[in-house]
Formats: C-alpha cells, sequence, structure tokens
C-alpha cells in the first residue's frame, strides 16, 4: 500500500477551528485539540470500510459506518445507505489532511 494511503489510514478529529476557504481540516484523534463540545471525525481503515464519527447525544461519539475509495487525490466515503461523499484531498501529512468537498 503506498505510503500516502498509510498516512491516511488512521482515526482523524475534525479541527474545526482550523477549517478555511471550503477546506475541512482534520487532525490525528491523539492530537491536543482545544476544549469543544463534542468533536465529529472519521476512521479510514485499509480495508476499504470507514467510520464516521459525528457528536450524538451528550457530546459522545457516534459512529456511522460505511465504504471509501481513493483514487489519486479523490476520495469516495460512501453510507450503507447509498449516499456518497465525493472529496478532494488537498493536503495529507502526518499530523493534518485537509479535504475539499467536490461535485459527486
Amino acid at each position: 500500500m503506498p505510503e500516502s494511503t498509510t498516512t491516511l489510514c488512521r482515526r482523524w478529529g475534525h479541527s474545526f477551528e482550523e477549517d478555511h476557504d471550503g477546506i475541512t481540516v482534520y487532525r490525528p484523534a491523539d492530537y491536543e485539540f482545544p476544549r469543544a463540545r463534542g468533536r465529529a471525525g472519521m476512521e479510514l481503515r485499509q480495508d476499504g470500510s470507514w467510520t464516521d464519527w459525528s457528536v450524538g447525544r451528550g457530546d459522545a461519539p457516534e459512529p456511522t459506518t460505511g465504504k471509501w475509495l481513493r483514487t489519486g487525490d479523490d476520495l469516495r466515503l460512501a453510507n450503507p445507505g447509498g449516499a456518497e461523499t465525493a472529496l478532494r484531498i488537498v493536503q495529507l501529512a502526518p499530523d493534518r489532511l485537509e479535504l475539499r468537498r467536490t461535485p459527486s
């Protein structure tokens, strides 16, 4: 598996404080984020599965699972209900992931 895909496959927390210009910023889940009332995120696995961690009741993480596929810098996330999200990888580093939503 390419090094960049190995870097991508982990649990990421949404660093909403750093979002800019239509770009969503993620940091590794163990990053020392500022305090917040819940923090969404996602986890991408090498087997093609992923988990969307939304903020649920009582600010606890609430998982939804699906499948993901990467083609170059394009990333497609699919939920079990068939909804699909198309994203472009703007930056990928061990400590930062930046994504921009693209038309499906």
